[in-house]
């Protein structure tokens, strides 16, 4: 930990020489693509948190529609004193949800590439939450990283994992993640994954291509 109480175990992934490495391979492919995890900086999370408000963009909405209805199933489910670990955590708004039905969650773990944003949110759960530790960890969710000791009251990990972000993974990957996920969560353990369901093609096109020319940018 340093001063800040931050896991710092993916500043190596984020460096210049990285991104470099990233963008050629990704631009040489014949279906080009960047890691997401750039978009993130500050403006960045910042912009995506406002389009998650955006009427096109279903999938927060939808998600957290979903965990309100079946949050007296799901909650009980990992136990009391259990250790939430959330990849790519983001606002954690919908952690909120979880937290507040958990039978004394022993620690949350946080895990975002969002440095800033990252540091904020742990900040004000950790004021909201007196009891529960906040072990916020910055890194890549998608690239190898150690969590970090969790309290000895702890007694199973579960992973939350909403966003239908598992839908961006070409299958392979996805069974590579998955099998990761499973190593966080060991035998006890469990995963609450969201995922998205097939849509109509003009559905997607709007969530991904809303009709707002701009949002507003940081001040």
């Amino acid at each position: 930990m340093n001063q800040t109480g931050i896991l710092e175990l993916g500043e190596a992934e984020l460096t210049r020489e990285n991104f470099r490495r990233d963008v050629w391979k990704g631009l040489s492919r014949p279906v080009k693509s960047l890691p997401c995890k750039y978009f993130y900086d500050q403006e960045g999370a910042r912009l995506f948190e406002a389009i998650c408000e955006l009427e096109e963009y279903y999938p927060t909405r939808t998600e957290v529609g979903i965990l309100r209805r079946n949050i007296k199933e799901i909650a009980p489910l990992p136990g009391p004193d259990c250790s939430l670990v959330e990849l790519g955590s983001g606002s954690s708004m919908k952690t909120r949800l979880l937290l507040d039905h958990l039978d004394r969650p022993a620690c949350y773990v946080p895990v975002d590439v969002a440095r800033t944003q990252l540091l904020e949110c742990s900040a004000s759960l950790a004021l909201d939450y007196v009891g529960m530790e906040v072990l916020p960890v910055w890194a890549d969710y998608t690239h190898h990283f150690e969590l970090p000791d969790f309290p000895s009251i702890s007694r199973r990990t579960m992973v939350f994992f909403p966003g239908s972000t598992i839908g961006n993974f070409e299958p392979d990957e996805a069974v590579h993640f998955l099998e990761r996920i499973a190593g966080f969560c060991g035998a006890e353990g469990g995963l609450l994954i969201g995922v998205d369901l097939k849509k109509d093609p003009c559905v997607l096109h709007h969530a991904y291509n809303d009709a707002r020319e701009s949002l507003p940018r940081l001040t």
